[in-house]
């Protein structure tokens, strides 16, 4: 039995001292294999530096693309926001012009029909957004107030609303088909 300890023993340290320097030096026995691994890391580089150039190259383009973009953009947008601006303007100044007179207000006048001015002969039309007067003979309508009612305070003046009259028609048409008592009444 001591000899089976024996043979053992000397198997043991035979294979513990064998086996130390086999494993270090297992790397330096294997030369193709670190020159392929370090050859693989050179592409690997090589492929991450290319790909950087690229993304770099690519970011600069759209950029530029999204810069030439905005400009246009601002540019089209500007040209629409002068556009809209010129369409108000001229909104405000057609919607100035149908607007309520100075006067409707204190007559409590809401601009659905024809106002007839008894005192002085004339009508408010607020289909046309003027005035129709008698000019000797003939209507004559003005977008402004006749001259002869600049100084007259409209607000205190003596009128009539025309009721019968439709609001599109013109009211200087209608005043012969009424009596002289209607339009004084």
């Amino acid at each position: 039995m001591t000899k089976k300890i024996i043979i053992a023993m000397v198997l043991f340290a035979v294979s513990v001292c064998y086996v130390q320097p086999v494993l270090a030096q297992r790397g330096e026995g294997n030369k193709k294999y670190w020159e392929k691994r370090r050859e693989a890391e050179k592409k690997r580089n090589e492929y991450y530096r290319e790909r950087d150039k690229k993304r770099e190259e690519y970011a600069r383009e759209r950029y530029k693309k999204a810069g030439e973009y905005h400009r246009e953009r601002d540019k089209k947008e500007a040209e629409y926001y002068r556009e809209a601006a010129k369409r108000d303007r001229e909104y405000r100044k057609e919607r100035r012009k149908h607007s309520l007179p100075r006067w409707a207000r204190s007559h409590r006048y809401d601009a659905r029909h024809h106002v007839y001015f008894r005192d002085y002969r004339t009508f408010y039309d607020p289909y046309r957004g003027g005035y129709v007067y008698l000019d000797g003979r003939n209507w004559t309508f003005s977008s402004g107030i006749p001259s002869f009612l600049i100084n007259v305070d409209l607000g205190r003046a003596n009128i009539r609303v025309v009721r019968d009259i439709p609001i599109e028609r013109h009211p200087e048409d209608f005043y012969d088909d009424y009596d002289e008592d209607y339009w004084d009444d």
